[in-house]
């Protein structure tokens, strides 16, 4: 039955949501966005690159793109007033299409060197990048505009499901190109999808209702000092945990990919089949968490879903130091189930993160909390990708372990997300206290 206050959309009228159509039309933006986000800062460019003679260290930077230049946020948000939420994003999500499509061409570029063509790959995602980081400066404040605090954890998890929905059509449809004998051809194909996804989306975007700037002290574009912000105390604690889960997060889209090719010896279709898992995991679960989330708060639910995680790198170690065999079976196993981990503390660290900004200022709290974090973000991969080639050809024997450079990277992060689990007893979300304890 539905509830009170619920509609039901969708092509076949499958799913009941407590807001207007208008509303629901941002998931499909979402939708056909996230196909093109899984092939252009995803497996697929990951693996062109590598085609191209990328080493760890410069998958390091291609995967520093992305966060680095989130930070672009910050000078965007002081400008943000004098644009409508709407209008903001759609200049530089359709800009941004231009250098997807210049990307989509390197693979057909065959008259100049892998070199030539590595670099210009390379140039095309950093200043799609560029663009990116300058209009997501909109998307949390009109999100937090549109959408009422008592429903978002439903808002939240019906979004994911949907960009997870496209990111396992899209490697489901990546894995059947690529099968066979992967000629350049096949890399464009793959990548001219998510030109074709991307201005897809920008028709529904174009169709999402705006959310008005309000003026007075509560404006959401007012300056706040760094003081200030510092003073808020669930919002400082949130980033320094985010900083702290950062570590291993960092690198998580490239550094596996790059083990199951050059370790592993998985082909492109394969690797590619089997990341299909890490997006049907999460629609399983995504609609029950969502209100269970609404009821029981953001941080026990992070908690759990770092808990998991932690033993699912634990098994990407034991696998990676040849303990268990790296067998399709077991990596799927693990992609569904980290895949699962990770759509659920996203979903609950997004929701957290819109609890602890207040309203006057919030374009400035969401764009200084996104720089910080996505700093650090950025700098992780480069870390990793310099240590992953220092190690070279590490091959030591330590009782049952056959340490290698990614079994090294793997055991890393399992350290590190046990870290982030002790460090979640500083997080505080509002009407709920220290630790996410009820308050009164």
């Amino acid at each position: 039955m539905k509830e009170p206050g619920e509609r039901t959309y969708g092509s076949w009228g499958w799913i009941r949501v407590p807001y207007s159509r208008e509303i629901f039309g941002f998931h499909w933006f979402n939708f056909y966005n996230a196909i093109c986000f899984q092939i252009i800062l995803g497996a697929p460019v990951v693996l062109l690159a590598k085609e191209l003679g990328a080493s760890s260290f410069i998958l390091g930077i291609i995967a520093s793109f992305t966060p680095l230049l989130t930070t672009l946020q910050l000078p965007a948000a002081r400008h943000l007033g004098r644009h409508s939420y709407r209008s903001f994003a759609l200049m530089g999500w359709g800009l941004r299409t231009v250098f997807i499509a210049i990307s989509a061409i390197v693979p057909l570029l065959s008259f100049f060197s892998a070199e030539v063509r590595l670099g210009l790959l390379v140039a095309s995602l950093f200043f799609f990048n560029v663009l990116r980081g300058i209009s997501t400066a909109a998307f949390l404040p009109w999100i937090a505009g549109i959408v009422p605090s008592a429903v978002r954890g439903r808002f939240i998890s019906v979004d994911h499901t949907f960009i997870y929905a496209g990111s396992l059509l899209t490697m489901l449809i990546s894995s059947l190109l690529m099968s066979g004998q992967v000629a350049p051809s096949r890399y464009a194909m793959v990548m001219g999808i998510a030109v074709v996804s991307a201005s897809i989306s920008l028709f529904y975007l174009s169709r999402a209702p705006d959310a008005e700037h309000r003026g007075g002290s509560d404006h959401p574009s007012e300056p706040v000092s760094l003081r200030r912000m510092a003073d808020e105390l669930p919002f400082r604690n949130s980033i320094l945990f985010n900083l702290i889960f950062v570590t291993v997060a960092g690198g998580l889209g490239v550094f596996p990919v790059e083990y199951l090719r050059d370790q592993a010896h998985f082909t492109p279709s394969m690797i590619y089949l089997l990341s299909t898992g890490t997006f049907l995991g999460p629609m399983v679960i995504l609609q029950s968490a969502g209100s269970r989330m609404d009821r029981f708060g953001s941080i026990p639910t992070i908690r759990l879903a770092i808990l998991v995680f932690a033993g699912v790198l634990l098994l990407w170690f034991v696998m990676s130091a040849g303990v268990i065999s790296p067998g399709w079976k077991l990596v799927l196993l693990l992609n569904v189930l980290g895949g699962m981990a990770m759509a659920v503390f996203n979903m609950a660290n997004l929701q957290l993160g819109m609890a602890v900004v207040p309203e006057a200022g919030k374009n400035h709290f969401f764009a200084v909390a996104t720089v910080i974090t996505n700093c650090a973000l950025g700098l992780v991969p480069v870390f990793w990708g310099w240590l992953l080639d220092s190690l070279g050809g590490l091959d030591l024997v330590e009782g049952p372990f056959h340490l290698r450079r990614h079994s090294v990277y793997f055991l890393g992060i399992t350290l590190l997300s046990l870290a982030t689990l002790l460090a979640s007893r500083i997080l505080i979300e509002p009407g709920r206290g220290l630790g996410g304890k009820v308050e009164g």
